[in-house]
């Protein structure tokens, strides 16, 4: 076989050519092709990527969100649980000061009528006997002896006084020499003779001359009263036994204003 140089250099040629045009029409566009299809795969890889990467933050961001709220929603459950245990002591605390304050309201008020009506059991029981008294004092056979002696105590009485105090009972009276107008008043009408006799002594404890004017009042029960011209003296059952009456319910009032001033700091403590 004989090979021929010349064919086969035009072979090696041919060969050249179409390895040259396959090179640069075929080879370069087919790897810019590749390299782009390569470029966008890798592209879309880092974009996976960091979407991936997003997403997984993403999903430990509502991971934390959902824990947190969470621990938001325990929270608000015990802070109001917290708060409804507050109020509904305050409710309590609020309904037990009400119900002291009207029981002790109560108290008080059951406490002031027990007063009241010892009080006015006192009254009565009091005024009874001291009508009682009146009316035997009235009765007695002894009343005129009493008026009497009641008589000499004013004038006695009058004689005891200062000096000071027996100028205010002659006040705005008639000047000396001229007599003192002074009015004698007894249970039962005085004889001439007592009525002497107590000018008598009047005129001794004055040091001046009296007008006296005798009249009667049957509601002293036994004694006499003298009307200066601005007071008057006293000595009679009538008014002893308007002192005992006074006496016998000045105890009771006193308690009742000693409570009535303890409920009224009570209730501005309260």
């Amino acid at each position: 076989m004989r090979i021929d140089g010349w064919t086969l250099l035009l072979q090696a040629i041919n060969f050249l050519v179409l390895a040259w045009l396959l090179r640069h029409f075929l080879y370069r566009p087919v790897l810019a092709v590749i390299a782009e299809r390569q470029a966008t795969t890798e592209r879309a890889r880092v974009e996976a990527d960091a979407a991936r990467a997003d997403a997984g933050r993403l999903r430990q961001g509502l991971e934390g969100e959902r824990a947190g709220l969470s621990e938001e929603r325990d929270r608000l459950l015990a802070d109001a649980r917290r708060q409804a245990d507050a109020e509904r002591a305050a409710l309590l605390e609020r309904a037990r000061a009400e119900a002291d304050r009207l029981l002790a309201a109560a108290a008080a008020t059951l406490d002031d009528e027990r007063r009241q009506a010892v009080s006015g059991q006192r009254q009565a029981a009091a005024e009874l006997a001291l009508a009682v008294a009146a009316r035997l004092l009235g009765a007695a056979d002894s009343a005129d002896s009493l008026t009497q002696r009641f008589l000499i105590e004013a004038c006695q009485s009058v004689a005891g006084l200062a000096e000071a105090d027996r100028r205010a009972l002659v006040e705005d009276g008639a000047s000396p020499p001229n007599p003192l107008p002074l009015r004698l008043v007894s249970a039962a009408p005085l004889g001439e003779e007592a009525l002497t006799d107590a000018r008598a002594r009047l005129e001794s404890a004055l040091g001046r001359p009296v007008a006296l004017d005798a009249g009667a009042d049957p509601g002293l029960i036994a004694g006499v009263e003298l009307h200066f011209p601005h007071s008057v003296l006293r000595h009679s059952w009538k008014q002893a036994l308007a002192e005992a009456m006074e006496e016998l319910t000045r105890d009771d009032r006193t308690q009742n204003d000693a409570h009535k001033k303890n409920d009224t700091g009570k209730t501005a403590a309260a």
